[in-house]
């Protein structure tokens, strides 16, 4: 109850007020009866039509527009900067819509990201959550500025924007700048440990490849560290070592260690820090039940003189004369 009437009656009073323009106070009845209301009853505004959409033909706030086309800022000097200075993007808040106007770089990255969202195919949240890491990082950004991958990935990463997405779009635009260091010169690192200088060098100029550190390196890696420890680089190595090692393994693992120092010396006699290659030449153990040739048997084969065809006679007739007619034996005598 309010002020001693039910709810009906107020819903009453305010359709009546509503087609009047006056308050509802003076519609409501005057207290003769009582009126029941039962309960998960309609109101009387829910049973009115309403209509189909808005303006914009959907219910709700209106979609954001695409941004305009930008065209690429123009070339400005800038007095360069005496030292670097990190950029702190963690700590910057949300920038108005009046902070966002008037930056060309801005402009031009939004333009970008939305030609790039439809050729990827990226979905609406996508393109906004794009949006918002552009406005966060570019909102004071000026000609010859630097945004960098460790300055921006903790402030993208807290409020849950794409990292991967906003550094497309910063590369696409020219401003951005990747100082990760790659997981393969970290790990590449943690295998050169202990090794000598020299060797170490030869060694990191030679695995420049994923495969070659996980198939050779590792291999070669126990004679590298036993090495280290009498020389200081590569060219010290003597064939007596290479063979001393190679006694110590057998089949496979033999064979994958020839191929490693044998590519690892070729490597360092290319680059001029080794003057002759110790593992040449290398003895081979022939496989078991494969048949080899004799030592001299192939040059043998190879430097053999071959005789030459036999020549057809010439024919002593002159040239265009008639051929001899065949030999017709005269018929056996009758008996």
């Amino acid at each position: 109850m309010r002020k001693g009437y039910c709810r009906l009656c107020w819903v009453g009073a305010r359709a009546d007020a509503a087609a009047t323009g006056t308050k509802a106070e003076s519609f409501l009845p005057g207290p003769g009866h009582q009126q029941l209301f039962f309960s998960r009853m309609t109101a009387l505004w829910d049973r009115r039509p309403k209509p189909s959409a808005v303006e914009h033909g959907r219910r709700g706030r209106p979609r954001r527009p695409d941004p305009p086309a930008a065209p690429p800022p123009a070339a400005v000097w800038r007095q360069p900067a005496l030292f670097e200075i990190r950029r702190d993007f963690a700590g910057r808040r949300s920038v108005g819509e009046r902070a966002q106007r008037g930056n060309p770089w801005l402009d031009w990255a939004r333009h970008s990201a939305h030609r790039l969202g439809e050729v990827r195919g990226w979905p609406r949240t996508m393109r906004l959550n794009v949006d918002q890491a552009l406005v966060l990082v570019l909102a004071d950004h000026a000609d010859g500025d630097t945004v960098r991958y460790s300055d921006v990935f903790p402030a993208l990463r807290a409020r849950g924007l794409s990292v991967k997405r906003t550094t497309e779009v910063l590369d696409r635009i020219g401003v951005f700048a990747d100082d990760r260091t790659p997981s393969f010169d970290l790990w590449l690192a943690s295998k050169l440990d202990g090794l000598a200088a020299g060797i170490a060098h030869d060694v990191e100029d030679w695995a420049r490849h994923v495969a070659t550190v996980w198939n050779y390196l590792n291999r070669i890696r126990p004679v590298l560290l036993e090495w280290s420890n009498r020389y200081d680089h590569l060219r010290e190595v003597t064939r007596a070592d290479v063979l001393a090692h190679l006694d110590t393994v057998h089949g496979s693992q033999r064979q994958a260690t020839i191929i490693a120092l044998r590519s690892l010396f070729q490597r360092a006699r290319k680059n001029g820090t080794i003057f002759k290659e110790p593992d040449q030449p290398h003895p081979r153990r022939p496989a078991r039940g494969r048949r080899h040739p004799a030592p001299g048997a192939r040059a043998h084969q190879r430097f053999r003189r071959r005789r030459p065809p036999p020549r057809r006679p010439a024919d002593p007739r002159p040239r265009g004369s008639p051929r001899r007619p065949a030999r017709v034996d005269p018929p056996p005598p009758a008996r």
